[in-house]
């Protein structure tokens, strides 16, 4: 017999009707004469194997064409697992115009062109994307799987399939009918989350993420029309348009909701149907991806933690609860409570009852603990750096020190970590590299009208100030013990003009006029200036010697237009009826070069 290759999306049952047709009989005669019962179990893979040796296919490749029973409950096609009661074997379903379009390549037997599409044995899939219309069903049914002929129901009926492709109407083909048609039927076809999933998989996905949208997913599948299913199922499918984008909005509105409902509970209450649906599937091959996308969402979120089992197994705790805390560190609920609203943590709805809506995240818990057990006074700080409350405030504001307050007596007080004072100490003196004794070094005290304190600390650990410790063998390190050199503070903090500025002094000799006018010009942004501070640790005003250049160029003062106090009257009549560019009144005029020259 002549070899007729099968189609990439034709399965294998159909291929077998084809293949009959091809040969001017039905497929349940073809099947006795050549003993080919493809669809008895038992005689499956010789007749399989005999089948390819007749149409010059290999077996595998038509194993793999095979709807085939994969568990109780599902059926394999073209490598996808479908809901057994997806799959339509009852009567030839068909698009009309695919099957006209088949027939119409002409040929000895015509009908052995016509194939069907594994999507059309899927009841979910309802139209064709190519011609968007309805699929149709023959209305003569098949008396049992054993009679399934594809090619020959199409054949006895055929003015039925004429009257559907001229009758046919306009389907609204949406991206969910095109997407599953073309996964089925083995059309290229990307979904940054379905493509993992089991087929059916992925639409139970939808159809849950559809329920949960709609609220219509609450009477059982049976009872429900073929246009509702597709209906909530097409709303999860477009939930996930713009992939975990999609699906990760959709998780903060849950998240959302819960945080301002009452209930404390969490896992399931987290996210109701899909909860469900990925902790029963936790283990199922292909899910892997989304529960741990979900998973981590929800570890990123609210206070659970690998204990939580959430909705599988593994994940890394995020956050901690009151409740979680108390568990894990052994502190009590009231004190993690009053630590927290020291913090600012903790608002006012968030009683005791609340415990568990409470989400810290952990490495803040952590630290609120840590800073707790090692918390000390401002005495203890004070002393300890030999200095005053002043600059211990001046390092808390700089961030070299940091407190937490606690609720003592209806006060708050502050609080410093001892590791964290001894810490510094420790930096500290692991940066003493300079000679304490040095010409110029001196204690940071004597560099405060240039530097505070803590700018001088920050400057040190930034390695920009050199250090020099000057104290006794064994004694203590204090901030009495620093020493830094004068003139390396002065040029961190930018004592004197920067390079390539000049004082507003100069700028008032070049231009011969008086510093009042100076600093009206500068408001009109005429000169590029920079502030920087003056020996004395006073900030003034640096102008750009460039900008002062370029000024001077195109412009001149009346009073360098006239160069002494006894030409003023000559320079008068000189300028009469020009317009100075800048009139501060009197000989505070400005006139451009270029003006006088015209006159």
């Amino acid at each position: 017999m002549a070899p007729l290759p099968i189609k990439s999306s034709e399965p294998l049952l159909g291929f077998a009707s084809r293949y009959a047709r091809e040969h001017n009989m039905r497929l349940p005669r073809f099947m006795r004469l050549t003993g080919i019962k493809i669809w008895n179990y038992a005689s499956f893979e010789a007749a399989v194997s005999r089948l390819a040796t007749m149409s010059g296919n290999s077996a595998e490749e038509l194993v793999f064409h095979a709807l085939r029973v994969e568990d109780g409950g599902r059926h394999r096609l073209l490598g996808e697992l479908i809901d057994r009661r997806d799959a339509i074997r009852n009567a030839a379903r068909y698009c009309p115009h695919c099957v006209v379009e088949d027939h119409s390549g002409g040929g000895p037997r015509p009908f052995s062109n016509v194939f069907c599409r594994a999507a059309w044995m899927h009841s979910r899939v309802g139209a064709c994307p190519r011609h968007k219309i309805a699929l149709v069903s023959i209305t003569e049914q098949y008396a049992s799987y054993a009679t399934e002929d594809f090619t020959s129901a199409l054949m006895d009926n055929w003015h039925e399939v004429i009257a559907a492709a001229e009758g046919a109407t306009t389907f609204e083909v949406a991206d969910y009918d095109r997407y599953f048609c073309d996964r089925l039927n083995g059309v290229p076809a990307s979904h940054e989350v379905l493509d993992e999933l089991p087929y059916e998989g992925a639409l139970r996905l939808c159809d849950v993420l559809g329920a949960m949208i709609t609220g219509k997913g609450r009477k059982a599948r049976a009872k429900q029309s073929a246009d509702e299913i597709r209906m909530i199922a097409k709303t999860g499918f477009d939930l996930l348009s713009t992939g975990y984008l999609g699906l990760r909005a959709f998780l903060e509105e849950l998240d959302d909701r819960y945080n301002r409902a009452d209930d404390e509970s969490g896992g399931s209450k987290l996210y109701g149907k899909l909860y469900g649906f990925l902790h029963d599937n936790a283990e199922t091959p292909g899910f892997t991806s989304l529960v741990k996308f979900v998973r981590d969402h929800a570890f990123s979120v609210h206070p659970l933690g690998p204990e939580n089992n959430f909705p599988g197994h593994g994940g890394i705790r995020k956050f901690h609860s009151v409740r979680s805390a108390f568990l894990s560190y052994g502190i009590q609920p009231s004190t993690l409570r009053n630590l927290l609203a020291a913090e600012g943590l903790l608002d006012d709805e968030m009683t005791p009852a609340r415990d568990l809506k409470i989400s810290i995240p952990v490495d803040v818990m952590e630290a609120i603990i840590e800073n707790w057990r090692d918390s000390v006074p401002m005495l203890f700080a004070r002393e300890r750096l030999a200095t005053s409350p002043q600059v211990v405030r001046q390092f808390v504001a700089a961030g070299i020190l940091s407190t937490k307050s606690e609720k003592s007596e209806h006060a708050l007080k502050n609080l410093f970590s001892r590791k964290q004072i001894e810490g510094l100490i420790v930096r500290l003196e692991s940066l003493a590299s300079s000679d304490p004794d040095a010409v110029g070094m001196t204690p940071l005290q004597n560099c405060v009208p240039f530097m505070s304190f803590a700018d001088q600390i920050k400057g040190i650990l930034q390695s920009k100030i050199p250090l020099g410790i000057l104290k006794l063998e064994g004694e203590p390190t204090t901030l009495e013990h620093l020493r830094v050199d004068t003139s390396v503070v002065k040029a961190v903090v930018g004592v004197g003009a920067p390079t390539g500025y000049v004082t507003a002094k100069y700028v008032t000799s070049r231009l011969v006029t008086v510093t009042d006018t100076v600093h009206r010009l500068e408001s009109e942004g005429v000169f590029e200036t920079v502030k920087y501070r003056s020996r004395n640790g006073l900030s003034v005003t640096g102008y750009s010697e460039t900008s002062v250049k370029s000024f001077m160029k195109n412009y001149i003062t009346f009073r360098k237009l006239a160069r002494q106090k006894a030409n003023w009257a000559s320079t008068e009549t000189r300028v009469a009826g020009i317009k100075p560019v800048f009139d501060f009144g009197g000989p505070e005029r400005i006139y451009r070069r270029q003006d006088l020259k015209r006159a």
